[in-house]
Formats: C-alpha cells, structure tokens, sequence
C-alpha cells in the first residue's frame, strides 16, 4: 500500500435517494483499494445524506461528506471536490453508476505500464431495472491502447468515440488551473464537454482500456434525459468559442470544432422535433424560427461554414434554412 498511488473520487450528490447504494457497493468492491472518496452534498432536501452515511458505516475506503448550503449543481460540487482532492489521480463518479469491481485496477496498472496523462474506458448503459440501453461499440469505435491527445481529441470531437464524465480517469497534474465551468446561463448541458476538451488539450498521452468498466445509470428525470430544454443552445456555443479561440492558431483544430458547431445545430433541432411531439408542424415552425434559428445561429449556417460538411448534412441544412416544413419531416424519420 505505502507505494501505490491514490485515486480521488468525487462523488456530487442531489436528492438521489436509494440509488446511491448500490454505487457505494461498487466502489466498496474494488480490488485497487487505495483510493479516497469526497462525496459533495448539493444542499439535498430528502434523506439522501442520511442514506449515505448509514451506508458508509459498512465500507472500508477512506471517505469524506461535504455539505454545501445552497444548491449549485454538478459544476461547483465537483470543483469543491477536486480542491479537497489528495489524490495523483482523480475520478469523477456520478451517484447512480455503478462501477465494475476492476475498474481501478486496470487503469492503475495501464497508468504504470504506459504513464498516460488521461485513461477512459468503455461504459454501458442501463434503465433503471438494470436493462441495456447501449453498449460502447454500438456506436463508438475502439482505439490503440496508447494515443497521441489530438488524436484522441479530433476522434472524440467528430464523435467516433466518447469520453463522459465517469470513464474518465486523470492525473492530478494535468487539471492543473482547470476546473468545471459554473455558469449555468453558458454551460448548461456541456459543463462535461468543456471540461473534458480542456483536459484533453491540455495533455499529451492518453490510454485506452478495450473493456467496460463502468454502468451510466439513465434515469428518468435526470437532466440529460428530460425534455427539450432551450439552453440546449449552450452546446453550440461552446463548439462556437472554441473555433473562435483555435481559428488563428491551430487550423485544423479549428475547423474539427466548426464542423461540430454546424452538425450541432441540426442535432439541438432535431432533438427538439422529436420531443415535442405534442405539436404540429407550423407550431414546431414558429417555434424554431423564434427561438432557435437566431441571427446569430443563422450566422453559422452560411456556405462558408457548411461547405466544409458532408454531403448529408449539407442537404438538410438546406432544407433547413429554406424548407423548414421539409426539414422537420426528415427530421421525425431519422
């Protein structure tokens, strides 16, 4: 134990509930044991505190409760974390996933074997009785088990693979000055992105472990799952500051982050589409002419940019700006 490195678990928490049990378990499994874990109480109004501290009694890892006064989402309860955080390495773990019993095992050992700045793994999720919803591979591709991080990067950002928050372990030395952005009016549903890309750049090896490690627990009412919200929005603009930000400096990063910003337009739409499926056509018209083809939205779907798309999205961009009843037919099928 005296060599083996410490592993920080942060572990924000919300009202979960009865939930939390079985992710306490999984970490109480694991056969790497020298990890601590920094549970962050987001001002919870239920028994969730009380649920985690009966089952901490029965565990035998280090660990810690901090309690925030005032609810602040994921973001700060995480940054909370990971300034108490004594660990050379830190895991972020949502409080309803579930990890497999190796999971801190196999990353330990490719961190010593390889000495990565980042390792992700394989997930898979599951409903709330335990059912798969998705495996990696049903969508993401694999990758060499040692990668350069633009590589790793470009591959994430065009969505060939996918790194979420909990399959994702990072040295301590490589979130040097980064932290979670708190702004929900700007970060709202991609606090996770941004951390990650920021993470990725700045690191320079990262490892690939070709196994599941870890269950993402899709919950009804969780904020990923529910419905259409317009801060949604707030996934383009990240896509737009970072090809603002790479534009003069990095040419080929830049227009890997403006191909995401265009196809993120017709996904943010689309995902509205199909969850308001209470309204007709002309409503879902308005709708999206007043509140999501802003000018400053429209902006983004000029020639310029969207030439640079294949030839499917450049269709249904266009069908966009100039058949939105079209678009949103199209839109119900795919």
């Amino acid at each position: 134990m005296q060599n083996e490195k410490l592993i920080s678990v942060i572990i924000p928490f919300y009202n979960i509930g009865e939930f939390v049990k079985k992710t306490i378990n999984s970490l109480d499994s694991q056969t790497y044991r020298n990890f601590e874990v920094i549970f962050v109480n987001d001002a919870s109004t239920d028994n969730s505190l009380q649920i985690i501290e009966e089952s901490l009694k029965k565990v035998t890892f280090d660990h810690k409760i901090i309690n925030r006064e005032k609810n602040g989402g994921p973001s700060p309860s995480r940054n909370i974390g990971l300034k108490e955080a004594r660990g050379e390495y830190i895991y972020f773990l949502d409080s309803d996933d579930f990890l497999y019993k190796n999971a801190f095992e196999e990353s330990i050992n490719l961190f010593e074997r390889e000495d990565p700045d980042i390792v992700f793994f394989k997930f898979k999720k599951v409903d709330e009785n335990g059912k798969t919803v998705q495996n990696y591979n049903d969508i993401f591709k694999d990758v060499k088990k040692i990668e350069k991080n633009r590589d790793i990067l470009i591959k994430y950002i065009n969505l060939e693979i996918f790194l979420y928050t909990c399959s994702v372990i990072y040295k301590k030395k490589v979130l040097n000055n980064i932290f979670y952005n708190e702004n929900n009016e700007t970060h709202y549903y991609v606090e996770d992105q941004d951390f990650c890309i920021r993470a990725l750049l700045n690191s320079n090896k990262i490892g690939y472990i070709n196994s599941e490690l870890v269950q993402y627990f899709k919950r009804k009412g969780s904020i990923m799952n529910g419905k259409f919200n317009i801060r949604r929005l707030n996934k383009i603009r990240l896509f737009d500051t970072l090809y603002n930000e790479y534009k003069t400096k990095d040419q080929e990063l830049s227009n890997v982050f403006l191909k995401r910003r265009s196809k993120e337009i017709l996904w943010v739409i689309r995902s509205y589409i199909k969850n308001e499926t209470d309204q007709n056509s002309n409503q879902m018209k308005k709708y999206i002419k007043e509140n999501i083809l802003t000018t400053e939205i429209t902006s983004y779907l000029e020639w310029k940019y969207s030439k640079k798309l294949n030839i499917k999205n450049i269709i249904q961009i266009f069908l966009l700006r100039y058949f939105p009843g079209c678009f949103i037919n199209l839109a119900k099928l795919l």
